[in-house]
């Protein structure tokens, strides 16, 4: 039935695109209609429509749109029938709602208060009779609407949003085997993870706070009884007393305002720390351009949206009117003591960034895929993630009722804060060290935030207790509704300039490969800390980049495949029987190899696969381009999806050498000594020792004469 709707009924009105969006309301208002939701498909409806919109041929917004206006209605009316009918359904029925029904959601309603609303929603027979509940418990029309606000949307987003992805089943199936699968991946990963950090604390939570309690007043009393304390205190009682003001927690001027200061000089010793190691450590600068490299090669272009709708939270046009919405509802919620608050945190971060921006002077990665006007250290965004957001999260989290909800509140903040530094990072505009400094500045100055709110709650001039009236639950209400819209409606218009990245020019050589390759430091592969590891083993002269690829495949050397989900689930199934399986990254000159081989060769009875990894330089020689390059053997698997490597990577060099002469004649091959004979360890530990010899190979020397870069008594 499904599916006949899907292929004839709806493309035979989709010339009439106000009659689909007229039916995506009255389908979504009937949906949440007390009684007649219980009666019709409504959620199996949108969930076609959805999946025709996925075609192009309506609009998904509209549709989306005109389904949550459907939904909003639907509930308002029920709660209009609340006020009206409620004490007489709940108790007498109405048509085959029996008061078991009025009762089972009643239950869930005093069983999660206002926000059942919101959760309602998404549970069947319980979504169309909540709002029916709150309207016969005279819930305020406000806090209603904050919530059935909430749940429309995500009802909507959940149907008809899921219907578009079944409509797109196939290049959503794509994406699932590309890299974004990775993607999702782990971004289940960090939802489990949370999710199970939230269940520790809820349920173990209070025990731990008793246990830390017990051990703390086990410690003090220990240090209260010892004798050389009791001494101590004897002959210094200032400093006893001082420390006792210290930990006092009674007053905000003792243990509050201690945790605070000792929380701020931490920043500031970890802020001065990264300041330092950004002046004078190369290693950290390394980190930072491997890191973005690692990122330039694993992004897949579908996330590439996302994290600029994520990012579009701290530019300018969009934070600084939510600042002043929030600075506002700050006013109207507590007083001018939090929104004075507010400002500082926001200010101070900025004007401390900027000033930061303009000290150091340092630039943006080349492969940013944004235009940035701006310095990059440290991380504006970063900063008022953490200056803004965060204090926003810290009035969410102080005005908690529960346990629970403070552990929710904590971690939305988190995640909000680390999805803008991360979409910083993934956009490539920021080094990682940029935003781990924008982190702190923001904290810094959310902590000096904290501190001026606590001391005036600590005064009596800021009351976080005081019953909101309801024409503050109406502000409030009114400046979120114009903060979300501002922030949609910015970004559904915002198309943010993209950076061309430098094309870095060609240079010549004036002196022999190897040579260039010393006075340069370019001898050995690097680690993620920039650590030198195995020598380059071989270099390639070539006319263009094709003929590389075509001569190295004439010789029986194939691709390696990209690392997506699929590939490495195929590796973890065949292990050596995947020739062309996924190579881990190797780093050379601070960049990732630009391509990657391998061969299949039986050595001694045992397979082996040859790998050759490979970097595009910018040098020519005769107008030819250089590459270099690395090779590996692998011998087997271990961990299901780990090669083992062996120590020999000269044979494997030669080997590469020896398929290369039999199928191209014309090839011309040199070897020397480029560095000394080393011994050392790949990831993972595995050892290896290398001669130091660099084979260089000319794969279009049509003439046959000896290679200009190596001597002739080299020449092979």
């Amino acid at each position: 039935m499904i599916e006949y709707l899907y292929q004839t009924v709806l493309p035979s009105i989709e010339n009439f695109q106000s009659l689909i969006y007229g039916l995506a309301f009255l389908v979504a208002f009937s949906e949440t209609t007390l009684v007649v939701g219980l009666l019709i498909p409504g959620s199996s409806l949108l969930l076609i429509l959805g999946a025709f919109s996925a075609t192009g041929k309506v609009d998904f917004t509209g549709i989306l749109l005109f389904g949550i206006a459907g939904a909003v209605l639907g509930d308002n009316l029920n709660y209009w029938l609340g006020k009206r009918y409620g004490q007489q359904w709940l108790k007498n029925g109405v048509l085959f709602l029996k008061p078991e029904h009025f009762q089972r959601a009643h239950n869930f309603f005093e069983l999660n208060g206002a926000k059942s609303v919101f959760l309602g929603r998404f549970i069947p027979s319980i979504k169309e009779v909540v709002p029916f509940i709150a309207g016969s418990a005279d819930m305020h029309r406000g806090t209603f609407m904050l919530w059935n606000m909430g749940g429309g949307i995500g009802w909507g987003l959940q149907w008809i949003g899921g219907g578009y992805l079944f409509g797109q089943s196939l290049a959503i199936a794509q994406a699932w085997m590309s890299r974004i699968g990775l993607v999702f991946l782990t971004i289940l990963l960090l939802w489990f993870v949370l999710w199970y950090l939230k269940h520790i604390l809820i349920r173990q939570g209070p025990q731990i706070w008793e246990l830390l309690k017990s051990l703390y007043f086990s410690i003090a009393s220990a240090l209260t009884n010892n004798a050389h304390v009791r001494q101590f205190k004897h002959r210094y009682p200032h400093v006893i007393n001082f420390i006792k003001n210290r930990i006092n927690h009674t007053h905000f001027s003792g243990l509050p305002l201690t945790l605070l200061s000792l929380s701020l000089l931490y920043v500031a010793i970890l802020f001065g720390g990264i300041i330092e190691d950004f002046l004078t450590s190369n290693s950290i600068i390394t980190i930072d351009h491997t890191v973005a490299q690692l990122i330039e090669k694993f992004r897949p272009p579908e996330v590439i949206p996302t994290f600029i709708w994520i990012t579009a939270l701290g530019i300018p046009a969009v934070a600084v009117p939510l600042i002043i919405l929030a600075t506002i509802g700050s006013w109207v919620y507590r007083g001018r003591w939090l929104a004075l608050s507010l400002m500082v945190s926001v200010v101070g971060t900025s004007i401390f960034t900027l000033l930061s921006k303009e000290l150091f002077h340092r630039s943006r990665p080349v492969d940013a895929i944004l235009l940035e006007h701006s310095y990059s250290f440290p991380s504006g965004h970063a900063a008022i993630a953490v200056g803004f957001y965060g204090f926003l999260g810290y009035l969410l989290i102080r005005t908690a009722p529960s346990l629970r909800s403070r552990i929710n509140y904590i971690l939305m903040t988190f995640l909000v804060i680390f999805a803008i530094g991360l979409s910083r990072i993934v956009l490539d505009v920021h080094y990682l060290s940029d935003v781990w400094a924008g982190y702190l500045v923001g904290s810094g100055w959310l902590l000096i935030a904290i501190s001026i709110s606590e001391w005036a709650s600590a005064r009596g001039q800021l009351n976080w207790h005081t019953p909101l009236t309801p024409k503050q639950r109406t502000i409030l209400i009114a400046l979120f509704i114009l903060a979300i819209g501002w922030y949609s409606i910015y970004t559904s218009q915002w198309h943010p300039k993209t950076r061309t990245p430098p094309v870095i020019a060609q240079e010549p050589l004036t002196q022999q490969l190897p040579t260039v390759i010393k006075e340069k430091g370019l001898l050995y592969t690097e680690t993620l800390f920039g650590t030198p590891v195995q020598s380059l083993s071989v270099a390639f002269i070539t006319a263009d980049k094709a003929l590389l690829i075509q001569n190295i495949k004439s010789a029986g050397w194939q691709k390696a495949d990209p690392p997506t989900l699929h590939n490495l689930l195929k590796l973890l199934q065949h292990g050596m029987d995947y020739i062309n399986a996924p190579l881990v990254p190797t780093f050379w000159n601070g960049r990732i190899n630009n391509l990657a081989f391998e061969r299949l060769d039986i050595i001694n009875g045992k397979r082996v696969i040859n790998t050759l990894r490979l970097w595009k330089t910018h040098w020519l020689k005769d107008g030819a381009l250089v590459y270099v390059g690395v090779m590996r053997s692998y011998t087997g698997i271990y961990w299901g999806v780990l090669h083992k490597i062996s120590p020999d990577s000269d044979t494997a060099a030669q080997q590469l050498k020896h398929s290369l002469s039999t199928q191209i004649p014309e090839l011309v091959s040199c070897e020397i000594h480029l560095s000394e004979p080393k011994v050392g360890n790949y990831l993972l530990g595995m050892p290896f020792f290398s001669s130091g010899k660099l084979i260089i190979m000319d794969l279009d020397n049509k003439s046959g004469k000896p290679l200009a870069l190596c001597k002739e008594k080299n020449r092979s």
